[in-house]
């Protein structure tokens, strides 16, 4: 854990995320009984609607605590601890669909705003991109994707709307530019995967670049009938929930 994960597990608490309890060894956020439960909901990745997209978890009051302390509270290092815990750690089902997509390949975290990546400091996609390169001898692209403007939240917004909003966000360095240009295609990483909009938006991107065969992978996936829910408990709760 390095020291900026230190000092917020510090303020959080020396409590579980998942239940809030403290009587247990935390390894490092979650009790035992919550680890396991957090295994046992990764077992198999999640196709929102599309071939070429999975993602790793389903939106739980397990994984949504996980989600949010990782994005709100400084608890960056929750992003590979979400890859190592699902099926793609565990060399399950999920490892093999990415395998299957093509060998070395290029993981592209959807990027974050300048503004949000100073006040943050970290881009939690770019973590989960990271642990996913690792776990799939892939590689790291940080200098790909770039967002051009900053955009408000989606969270309230519906499917047609989303769409219209994640529109012309993104811009994507020519595949050609590249020194060493992906052979098997590329995969875009999200951390919550609602209606696709936002990874949609960076795969137009993509392919005006010149990309082809892009895939997505997200660590949640949220039904978008209970993302406005969710956004307002989460106020309720004194959570900050602005889209990056």
């Amino acid at each position: 854990m390095n020291l900026k994960d230190s000092l917020s597990f510090f303020f959080f608490g020396n409590v579980c995320v998942g239940c809030g309890r403290s009587f247990q060894k935390l390894d490092p956020w979650l009790c035992s009984n919550c680890k396991e439960e957090l295994i046992a909901c990764g077992q198999h990745p999640i196709w929102p609607g599309k071939e070429d997209a999975i993602c790793l978890f389903p939106m739980n009051s397990l994984t949504r605590k996980l989600i949010l302390a990782m994005k709100y509270k400084g608890m960056q290092k929750i992003a590979p601890y979400l890859v190592a815990h699902s099926s793609v750690g565990c060399k399950g089902e999920a490892l093999q669909i990415l395998e299957s997509w093509g060998k070395n390949m290029p993981f592209l975290p959807v990027p974050v705003h300048n503004a949000r990546m100073r006040e943050r400091g970290y881009n939690q996609c770019e973590q989960a991109a990271l642990e996913l390169a690792l776990r799939c001898n892939g590689k790291l692209q940080t200098n790909v994707l770039k967002r051009r403007v900053y955009k408000p939240s989606q969270t309230t917004l519906g499917s047609n709307a989303r769409s219209l909003n994640a529109a012309g966000a993104f811009q994507a360095k020519s595949a050609e530019s590249l020194q060493f240009p992906p052979k098997n295609g590329i995969v875009v990483v999200d951390d919550v995967y609602t209606t696709g909009a936002t990874t949609s938006s960076c795969s137009r991107a993509l392919k005006r670049a010149g990309f082809e065969n892009i895939k997505v992978c997200a660590l949640l996936y949220e039904l978008p009938a209970s993302a406005a829910f969710d956004m307002a408990a989460d106020k309720a709760l004194g959570w900050r929930t602005e889209k990056d």
